[in-house]
């Protein structure tokens, strides 16, 4: 079993510092991983190869932080089975965000304060996902609470 991840591959050991209060990046290993499943990071998948609906390729590349496809990095790896989880990086940019001009985080959220959870733009607010990436849905709804009693001059 090959696990990519899109993403770069995480320190060991996490920066206290530098995280602070949120969740610290480290590289975390499931049991699942230490029963034999080999890790590659920052590698994107192009195409599928196979036949009559049966996958027997990946045709991958490797990509900088940014996702960008690095040339001259591809490579392919024999497959009989393949599980696709995808979470989500960051609300996606085109359409609202972008229309409103909203101000963004370093990850890509919608920036906004934890005390009214306004927005760059004085009338709009973002909470839970929006605001924190992705997350546990109590925080959705816990923030959204508090974003309705906390602004309610408008």
């Amino acid at each position: 079993m090959t696990n990519f991840e899109i993403m770069p591959k995480p320190p060991e050991k996490e920066d206290k510092l530098m995280t602070w209060p949120n969740w610290p990046l480290k590289l975390r290993t499931s049991s699942s991983h230490e029963e034999g499943a080999e890790r590659d990071f920052a590698v994107m998948t192009q195409k599928f190869t196979g036949q009559h609906g049966h996958v027997s390729r990946l045709d991958c590349i490797r990509c900088d932080e940014k996702f960008k496809p690095i040339p001259g990095t591809e490579f392919a790896l024999k497959a009989i089975w393949c599980c696709s989880r995808m979470g989500f990086v960051h609300p996606v940019h085109e359409g609202l965000i972008k229309t409103l001009a909203l101000d963004l985080d370093p990850r890509g959220n919608v920036k906004a304060d934890t005390e009214t959870y306004r927005t760059s733009s004085p009338k709009i607010f973002a909470a839970g996902d929006m605001r924190r990436g992705q997350s546990l849905v109590v925080w959705a709804i816990r923030e959204g609470r508090q974003a309705r009693t906390r602004s309610t001059s408008f």
